[in-house]
C-alpha cells in the first residue's frame, strides 16, 4: 500500500522529526517488519465506489484507495486513528 508509505513517512516526519521518519522508511524492507501491499489498477477503479457513500464525509483519496487493496488482500484489521477506516467496516486497532 504505496499511498500508506507515503503519508505514515510524511505523519512521522511532520510530527516526530526527520531522523524517525527515514528509520521508519528504511525498517518496512526488513524481513517479517511489515508487507507492503501493491495498488493494481483495479483498487484504484474500486476505490471510486467508497466516494458515491454519504457516510464517507471528507473521505481522502488514499484511505478509499487503502479500503479496496485491504478487501482485495482480505485484510480486515487497520492501525489507524481514521474513523474512516471503521465506517467502511474495518476493525481498528490504535
Amino acid at each position: 500500500m504505496i499511498p500508506v508509505v507515503l503519508e505514515t513517512f510524511t505523519f512521522l516526519d511532520r510530527n516526530a522529526n526527520r531522523d524517525v521518519a527515514l528509520a521508519w522508511k528504511d525498517s518496512i524492507g526488513k524481513p517479517l517488519a511489515v508487507k507492503v501491499v501493491p495498488c493494481e489498477a483495479r483498487d484504484l477503479d474500486q476505490s471510486w465506489a467508497y466516494f458515491q457513500r454519504r457516510d464517507l464525509y471528507k473521505l481522502s483519496g488514499v484511505d478509499a484507495t487503502s479500503f479496496a487493496i485491504m478487501k482485495r488482500a482480505g485484510i480486515r484489521v487497520a492501525f489507524s486513528f481514521d474513523h474512516h477506516f471503521a465506517m467502511a467496516g474495518f476493525r481498528m486497532v490504535g
